[in-house]
């Protein structure tokens, strides 16, 4: 078992092993910057706010009546229109092509929810676009993720996190484990608004403790997608949540577990939650590992400022555009 550190003046670094296998978790799951960096730019009325694979750009161009794809950029054409609506109608005619064909694989995974495609965060909708199919076009996701922990009734020293483990029918990243809460921020929706929803829906958490939730920064990266077709290119909100000692959540609404977006829910320690991560978080859902490896940090739980990958790891944790 990992032995957490307690900062203090008798801390100086914790097992650099242990350090070094974070790192190499976080780095895994921030794997696609070079292919991003060599993807054709998306271009959508002459902005560009996203990258495409080689795969996906091959499916987009059977559509030149909406897509103008070359070996430089692949292009939405003016033709498809010059408002929002217009334009996401014209791409959802493709994915809704695409998808019945059955060739894309992460169109399988397809939620009903639109994502809008931006090149920043605060920056204009250029237009909407089925979440399931944000990657095929690599321009910036955003989520919400609570770290629910327990502490202590003398100390705010995390001592637990509960944590929740994805129901099997989940279309991505089945039976992982994942935060008490945590979601996309659909087209909009504040990041604030998004995580309060996340916490009604999937933990069934009362109002007085949703108030209680404190943003605790954010971390970013560049990946591939399960199918490898798609980029990933996810800026994620960090909040933190001391939760009380008779606290329990309760899955989708207080419906029975196994039957919604969560399999069951479970108070680990943070030894426990620590030594995974160490020995390779195969457990996690990859960006669920990353923000708890910054949770552990940010307390100072497992790496001290006298670590030698330190500063290292902290680079890693946001190393892509957050915007």
């Amino acid at each position: 078992m990992l032995v957490v550190l307690h900062l203090g003046a008798a801390a100086t670094s914790t097992e650099p092993m242990a350090t070094r296998n974070f790192l190499k978790f976080v780095r895994a799951n921030n794997n696609a910057a070079e292919a991003a960096a060599s993807a054709r730019p998306f271009l959508v009325g002459g902005q560009a706010i996203g990258r495409v694979l080689a795969q996906s750009a091959g499916q987009l161009s059977r559509f030149p009546e909406v897509f103008d794809v070359t070996d430089r950029a692949v292009r939405l054409r003016d033709e498809a229109g010059a408002c929002v609506e217009t334009r996401s109608e014209a791409v959802a005619y493709v994915l809704g092509e695409l998808r019945a064909e059955g060739n894309v694989p992460m169109l399988a995974g397809w939620r009903d929810e639109k994502l809008a495609a931006r090149a920043s965060f605060f920056s204009k909708p250029l237009l909407l676009v089925e979440r399931a199919a944000a990657g095929i076009f690599g321009f910036p996701a955003y989520g919400v993720f609570v770290n629910g922990f327990t502490a202590a009734a003398d100390d705010a020293t995390p001592t637990a996190l509960w944590l929740g483990r994805r129901a099997a029918n989940k279309p991505t990243w089945p039976g992982l484990l994942d935060c008490l809460a945590a979601g996309g921020v659909s087209a909009g929706k504040l990041p604030t608004e998004a995580m309060q929803e996340e916490c009604r829906e999937e933990a069934s958490m009362p109002e007085e403790l949703i108030a209680r939730v404190r943003p605790a920064g954010g971390v970013c990266y560049t990946s591939f997608d399960e199918s490898g077709w798609a980029l990933k290119r996810d800026v994620l909100y960090c909040f933190d949540l001391h939760c009380p000692s008779d606290f329990q959540p309760l899955c989708m609404e207080g419906e029975e577990c196994g039957l919604g977006e969560v399999g069951e829910f479970k108070l680990m320690t943070i030894e426990e939650v620590a030594t995974l991560l160490a020995q390779g978080g195969e457990e996690f859902k990859p960006n669920v590992g990353v923000v708890i490896v910054d949770f552990l940090m940010r307390h100072g739980l497992v790496v001290t400022p006298n670590d030698p990958d330190y500063l290292e790891l902290l680079a890693e944790l946001r190393n892509a555009e957050c915007r």
